[in-house]
């Protein structure tokens, strides 16, 4: 497989890779957007890092609000309930990954901090309205 350079103009919200061990996008959030709710990765054992590439966001994790600003990270534990909006007075750029992979991506509550079943989470990634790369574009294959 040759390389690919993935630049996040080319695709704003686009997933670059979702194989089980990882998945890895970009994500642009708008001046005022904020999350209705948090979700963890707790069913999946995902830890997510996220980078603020421009703008910044500000994350609420367990219930702790920290703000990230460009060239700034930050990580959640599979068991931290996340949620973030964007805090600055232009479009914030995040670079995000999540590992391992594995459905249900995602972990959902309710108001008593039971779990929600709400599917298997994100299925279909794309990158520019094409699938995300997957373990099928990385042939094990040496020569």
């Amino acid at each position: 497989m040759t390389p690919s350079i993935f630049d996040w103009r080319d695709d704003p919200m686009g997933t670059i890779v979702a194989v089980p061990p990882i998945r890895a996008r970009f994500m642009r959030f708008e001046p005022g957007f904020a999350q209705t709710e948090g979700h963890s990765h707790e069913q999946s054992g995902g830890w997510e890092l996220f980078l603020c590439l421009e703008g910044a966001l500000e994350f609420t994790i367990d219930g702790v609000p920290v703000v990230i600003t460009a060239g700034q990270a930050l990580t959640a534990a599979p068991w931290q309930v996340h949620i973030l909006r964007c805090v600055s007075d232009v479009p914030a750029i995040l670079y995000l990954s999540v590992t391992p992979h594995v459905p249900p991506t995602h972990t959902w509550y309710d108001e008593h901090g039971n779990i929600v079943e709400r599917g298997p989470g994100v299925t279909n990634p794309t990158w520019k309205g094409e699938p995300a790369l997957t373990a099928a574009d990385f042939p094990n294959v040496r020569g």
